[in-house]
């Protein structure tokens, strides 16, 4: 097992001083194909950690990735939360069947089957603990931090829900850092193989049915022929297997929330907000910028806000609109938030559904009609820091999952990703609020409701908002 104090990175005093090689991941289909690559490359250990794995055509890829790496005599492992993967374990036990691949799932629930939701009323304070990380790592030389599960709405360039998302791609001892933090979560107590999970085989006809949906054809363009069209996407590809790239230099941290937070009585000390924000947030000297698909700062998050606004920091943030969103309950809660972050000067900015990433996931695709929602959890410090990661700004994130991220201090990575955030929130993009005679509106949407919304949605969010849900949003 790892050392426990190798991967918490947590200490303040460390600080961000773990040389590494970056680059950005933030187009689906490059995002997939350098995941495949890796998944390729890799000679000794392969190491995936999410919390969704869907069986859909991007679900598939990644199987065969890594069953084939299997089959090369490389060890591979899948750590996958329960919450999604309960109900389809004979999809997973095809997975892990094969020699030198193994399946665990963290946090199962304690029924499977029909009695499923059965298990949210028998132990509700534990089941709602969920393990959020997303990595992937090879070799403990190479890594994938990010918001990405594996899934169509990720990376399939069609898909009817597409999300916006940014990864980063590590290399050097950084990404050791990340390997390590897999390990401690993979010899928990709560990683449970998947075969004392199952307790007894499938039965021949969930495994029929698993066998015809791993091999039916794609509904989507597969990637690599997406890619073949993209000749910058195809040039990072072959650095990468040159081992040229990731080309941008900087210095990193890992932040991880440790298995401790699955206690229901045991404080694990500073997690992964407290230490983030504390590390990036409290040095920060001119501004702010925040891509988060969920927003529910709460009173300390206000406070926080507030402090910034004290210094004289301006902050910018980038959230869903409700048009835009996949989950109506966490924006009937931002909603309640939204006069006072402007009243405090903060400068809010709502994701339209067909905007900046909707039009770049559109361009191989005539006469597509793709809705994207925003994904990305990222923080931007100045002109040098740049925090990527699982972590939502909301009670969840903070209180409840475990997550992970990387902190990292380079000025070039800033720049790109600042540019994807400058671009993400112009006009055509994104809605400004703003506030008339005390009242949110939005600049350019001509009316004071939800621009782009039904009123069954509208009605919807408004009534999940009245409800006391905000700590398990």
């Amino acid at each position: 097992m790892a050392d426990q104090t190798a991967v918490r990175a947590a200490d303040a005093e460390h600080g961000l001083d773990v040389p590494a090689r970056f680059a950005r991941l933030d187009h689906n289909a490059t995002a997939l194909a350098v995941r495949l690559e890796l998944c390729a490359s890799a000679r000794h250990r392969l190491d995936l950690q999410c919390y969704i794995f869907r069986d859909d055509d991007s679900g598939r890829l990644f199987a065969e990735a890594m069953v084939a790496a299997a089959k090369r005599g490389v060890r591979v492992r899948l750590l996958l939360d329960d919450l999604d993967a309960s109900g389809r374990e004979s999809v997973f036990g095809r997975m892990d069947a094969h020699p030198g691949f193994d399946v665990r799932l963290y946090n199962p629930l304690p029924w499977r089957g029909l009695l499923r939701p059965l298990s949210l009323l028998r132990d509700p304070g534990r089941i709602n603990r969920r393990m959020h990380a997303k990595a992937l790592i090879a070799d403990d030389s190479l890594a994938v931090v990010g918001g990405r599960n594996v899934g169509d709405e990720y990376f399939a360039p069609e898909a009817e829900l597409a999300f916006a998302d940014i990864d980063v791609l590590i290399r050097g001892e950084l990404a050791r850092q990340v390997s390590e933090s897999f390990d401690l979560h993979w010899h928990s107590p709560w990683a449970k193989p998947l075969t004392e999970v199952r307790g007894r085989r499938a039965p021949l006809e969930a495994a029929r049915r698993a066998r015809e949906r791993l091999a039916r054809p794609p509904r989507h363009e597969a990637p690599e022929q997406v890619l073949a069209k993209d000749a910058a996407a195809h040039e990072l590809l072959g650095r990468l297997r040159a081992g040229a790239w990731p080309d941008l230099v900087g210095e990193g941290r890992l932040f991880a929330d440790l298995p401790a937070k699955m206690e229901l009585d045991t404080a694990q000390g500073e997690g992964y907000f407290d230490a983030a924000l504390r590390a990036l947030v409290g040095s920060a000297q001119r501004e702010i910028m925040i891509m988060t698909p969920y927003l529910i700062p709460q009173e300390e998050g206000m406070a926080v806000l507030r402090a910034l606004r004290a210094r004289g920091l301006r902050i910018r943030i980038l959230t869903n609109s409700l048009a835009a969103t996949d989950v109506v309950a966490v924006h009937g809660g931002y909603r309640r938030y939204r006069r006072r972050l402007l009243e405090l000067g903060v400068e809010l900015y709502e994701f339209r559904p067909t905007g900046f990433w909707g039009r770049r996931l559109r361009r191989f695709i005539r006469g597509a009609h793709l809705r994207a929602s925003l994904h990305a959890k990222t923080l931007i410090v100045d002109d040098h820091l740049v925090l990527i990661g699982s972590a939502n700004l909301d009670p969840r994130s903070h209180g409840l999952n475990l997550e992970l991220g990387v902190a990292i201090a380079s000025v070039p990575l800033a720049r790109e990703i600042r540019i994807c955030f400058e671009d993400a929130i112009l006009p055509v993009n994104a809605w400004r609020l703003g506030l008339e005679g005390g009242r949110v509106c939005w600049e350019g949407a001509g009316r004071r409701h939800e621009p782009g919304a039904g009123w069954g949605r509208r009605l919807l969010s408004r009534l999940l908002g009245y409800l006391p849900l905000e700590a398990h949003l």
